[in-house]
């Protein structure tokens, strides 16, 4: 671990994993055989926030900086300026707005809008038309808006390429699996899928207490197929991989409250699941939302 020094623009309150400290305006920290840092400011103006030290990616909130042989860690205050980028797009009868800004980008067309706060900073984008959709690429996402449907679709991945209407996309998902996702969408009138496969270092579930953890981590990957070996043949009887989809919906998160009890979150709801265990598989769900 490289040993960084701390500096901050304002008072705030520094968590490492066996230490907390206080630091004022313009104080130092020197920090050392630390993986993650957490940062509390004392201004309820900027949101808490952590910085993986193995490697600090720089963002509006802290910079990294090398000077004489130092790693330097500066806490900035956020601009109180905002810009907003702005940029049309022509299509047969209409015109879609575009609007990027700090971490939002916005869709408007036939007057109405879409307004998705993005996981990542809005820079180094380049915005496109592909058929009939407004699209935003990022390094690592890329955002298709349907003009005709005002649905906002989001693909995410370690390497995106656009090649005519095709999107060409390779993900890894660092789960219990190391699953990586490799796939191709295409775009017509709809976003289709064009081809999509999953490669995983398998390895047998002996603990049936990871069963149901491990059909999550499946359904938040979209890889379907895998969720069902989960599944008991009685409960394989009942459902299929479409009907498990619309059974979870899009899953962003899960939360465990045991091994068998989970807080599931979308973009659009929450839920509460619950899974009962037969001979190491899953032979019923139950799910309430909340």
């Amino acid at each position: 671990m490289e040993k960084y020094f701390l500096k901050s623009s304002y008072p705030c309150l520094i968590k490492t994993k066996n230490d907390c400290v206080e630091i004022d305006e313009n104080d130092s920290l020197e920090i050392e055989n630390e993986e993650f840092i957490f940062i509390y400011p004392s201004q309820n103006t900027i949101y808490p926030f952590y910085i993986n030290l193995s490697c600090p990616n720089e963002n509006e909130l802290f910079s990294v900086i090398k000077k004489d042989g130092k790693n330097i860690i500066f806490l900035e205050k956020p601009s109180n300026i905002e810009i907003t980028h702005k940029e049309e797009l022509n299509f047969p009868n209409k015109i879609c707005e575009i609007l990027v800004k700090k971490n939002t980008i916005s869709f408007e067309c036939n007057a109405k809008k879409i307004t998705y706060r993005c996981p990542h900073s809005c820079t180094n984008y380049k915005i496109l038309k592909i058929k009939d959709f407004a699209c935003i690429q990022f390094d690592k996402d890329f955002y298709a808006y349907s003009i005709n449907k005002n649905k906002l679709t989001h693909f995410t991945g370690d390497n995106l390429q656009i090649e005519q209407n095709i999107i060409s996309l390779q993900k890894k998902f660092h789960d219990s699996e190391d699953r990586e996702k490799n796939a191709n969408y295409k775009f017509t009138d709809e976003i289709v899928v064009e081809k999509e496969s999953f490669m995983r270092n398998e390895k047998e579930t002996t603990n049936q207490n990871l069963t149901p953890f491990k059909l999550l981590e499946s359904i938040k990957a979209k890889d379907y197929s895998y969720s069902m070996n989960c599944l008991s043949e009685k409960l394989k009887k009942e459902i299929n991989e479409n009907q498990i989809k619309e059974f979870f919906g899009d899953i962003t998160n899960f939360f465990p409250l045991s091994t068998t009890e989970f807080i599931t979150t979308s973009n659009l709801n929450k839920n509460y699941v619950k899974f009962i265990l037969s001979n190491n598989k899953i032979d019923d769900i139950l799910i309430d939302n909340l």
